[in-house]
């Protein structure tokens, strides 16, 4: 059990899949206008107990909406450029996916905490945290946040226990060869957000 949820983003491969998943990760993330359909399903039969999200970038609402008709993820979660209200019909929680480095965040989160569950707040470098902890803080009190930025690992305990986040968000590596893969940079965070 972790002691916060986490979401993982980019998993293309069976071996993230099942390690997020045997770590009691939340959400799993698959960018699906990048997989077929036949390897997708291929990873989520070995699933179970986490939910599935959809991950979109710079995609059209008809493209989504194909998709998530086609895939059936339970979550999506996309970016700013695409409109919220053009994917209203879209009955499955959403994920906006904001950069805290080139997005107008108070703006988003006011216009669209309607139709969101939660924010998952990036950055465009290893140091978009720096700076930004008390905006942060703020914006958690009063949006779900999951936050998707490099977190010190000495500082991990204390954000997610003393912060109002709700989440950590990961992202996923790439296989060596197929069954192949070197966890390390998940497992450390993982692990230590084990709870005893």
């Amino acid at each position: 059990m972790l002691k916060t949820q986490v979401k993982v983003s980019s998993i293309a491969n069976l071996s993230d899949a099942r390690y997020c998943a045997g770590m009691g990760v939340e959400w799993l993330g698959f960018p699906l206008l990048d997989l077929t359909l036949e390897r997708f399903t291929e990873i989520r039969n070995w699933l179970a107990g986490v939910q599935i999200v959809g991950e979109f970038t710079k995609a059209t609402a008809e493209q989504i909406r194909e998709a998530v008709s086609t895939y059936k993820p339970d979550v999506i979660e996309i970016d700013s450029s695409v409109s919220l209200v053009a994917i209203q019909s879209i009955d499955i929680p959403k994920i906006l996916r904001v950069n805290i480095d080139t997005d107008n965040l108070p703006a988003i989160f006011a216009a669209s905490a309607p139709y969101v569950s939660h924010f998952l707040v990036v950055g465009d470098s290893v140091d978009s945290l720096m700076g930004m902890e008390a905006s942060i803080e703020i914006w958690s009190a009063q949006y779900p946040i999951i936050l998707g930025l490099d977190i010190p690992e000495s500082d991990l305990d204390e954000w997610v226990e003393q912060s109002s986040i709700q989440g950590i968000g990961l992202v996923a590596g790439e296989e060596d060869r197929p069954g192949f893969r070197d966890f390390t940079d998940l497992m450390t965070i993982l692990e230590k957000l084990e709870t005893e």
